[in-house]
């Protein structure tokens, strides 16, 4: 029979400190709230809850009201999300941003550049890394002296996570690249790599605090399409960490090639880099626009941008969440990335041939729509994964000593 591992009081220990710290980054909170919450006696509470007073992350915002009862007024706490600073980076086949995040993922610091991408992907990482030192740098000149715990990664391809191995990328050369073990040699600093996708998707469950108890589905459209899945507050990432890659299915079997080789993909009809190939079809005076531009042409009405915009990318969109509602059934999906920026109509439209295509006993009550924020999405999910690791009961130790 196989035995059962004895919990010590330090991992008991250890896990009151990181629930206590999770319910202050909820918001601010007393001593007895927390002992309440959590079930806890108040002189655990307070024992904890001084370490990490003394630690740096969390501190006295002042005292509270009094009860109806009456009595001392409570003493209020609040996490110092500025405690500890993460790098967050992340790049595409076209540009490559750097950001100093807190550690609730707000960005402080930023950089974006136009990225080339060397068959050599160190001569590319080394573009990174000069602007990674450099941001730093930056910041320290203004007197910041947090601790850097961590960079987050986040890459267009299939990553092995936990090697830190780029696998492949339809946009990227690069096949079974260690670029986790490089920039460690280049930087000494922890580095967690991850699929673009995920590390939005990331984003998503900081914020909620937990509030996911069932399925959470993240769209993201950008030159490119990705998926992530929260099942039970955690990421879904399959055996080889290529999970959910609904970019690459067969959407239309008489499609449009994609760069992945094979006809009719999501990702070549629905995603930004589709949508400016389907306007160059339609007038060869939309040729090579950025989406900026896409956009300020759908502002002013154009007929031919609006079409395109929602009866072809909007109902292609559509059809793929349409696929996911079937295939996993989430509490909500939230869309998001650049094509955010078109608005709420184009949003009504991906919900209306969504709701149209999937049966309404699996469409009708989940919450489907834009992301509230899509602002430099993709580093501050690369951000997002390392905070969710550092609030997490068996990572924190990895970047937090």
């Amino acid at each position: 029979m196989k035995q059962m591992k004895m919990i010590s009081k330090n991992d008991m220990k250890e896990t009151n400190r990181m629930s206590i710290l999770r319910t202050v980054r909820r918001g601010i909170c007393s001593r007895a709230e927390i002992s309440a919450e959590l079930g806890l006696s108040k002189p655990a509470v307070s024992a904890l809850v001084d370490e990490l007073i003394k630690e740096g992350l969390i501190y006295e915002t002042g005292r509270g009201d009094s009860t109806e009862a009456g009595g001392k007024r409570p003493i209020l706490l609040d996490l110092n999300a500025n405690a500890a600073y993460i790098v967050a980076v992340s790049f595409n086949n076209e540009c490559y941003e750097v950001a100093l995040c807190n550690l609730v993922g707000k960005v402080l610091f930023y950089v974006t550049k136009k990225i080339e991408i060397y068959e050599d992907y160190k001569r590319t990482l080394d573009m990174i890394v000069e602007d990674i030192h450099q941001i730093i740098q930056e910041s320290r000149e203004q007197g910041n002296n947090q601790p850097i715990i961590g960079i987050g990664m986040a890459v267009r391809g299939l990553i092995e996570t936990r090697s830190g191995i780029f696998l492949h990328s339809s946009a990227l050369p690069w096949r079974g690249a260690p670029i986790g073990d490089y920039l460690k040699e280049r930087l000494n600093i922890p580095i967690v790599i991850e699929n673009d996708a995920r590390a939005g998707t990331y984003v998503e469950l900081l914020n909620s605090n937990g509030e996911y108890k069932e399925t959470l589905v993240c769209v993201s459209v950008g030159l490119g399409i990705g998926t992530g899945v929260v099942i039970h507050n955690e990421v879904y990432r399959g055996a080889f960490d290529a999970a959910v890659n609904i970019a690459h299915a067969t959407i239309d079997h008489d499609g449009p090639l994609c760069r992945c080789g094979n006809h009719g993909c999501w990702d070549a009809l629905a995603s930004i880099t589709a949508l400016g190939e389907q306007l160059s079809h339609r007038d060869s005076k939309y040729n090579s626009l950025d989406f900026e531009s896409i956009l300020s042409l759908y502002y002013e009405g154009d007929k031919v941008v609006v079409d395109v915009l929602l009866n072809y990318t909007g109902y292609w969109l559509g059809v793929g969440i349409a696929n996911i509602l079937n295939i996993f059934n989430p509490e909500e999906l939230i869309i998001q990335g650049d094509i955010t920026k078109v608005g709420p109509e184009l949003e009504r439209k991906i919900i209306e041939v969504a709701q149209k295509r999937a049966p309404s006993a699996v469409s009708k009550n989940v919450k489907i729509g834009f992301s509230k924020d899509s602002e430099k999405l993709q580093v501050r999910g690369a951000a997002a994964v390392i905070s969710n690791h550092f609030f997490s009961d068996t990572l924190h130790r990895v970047f937090w000593n």
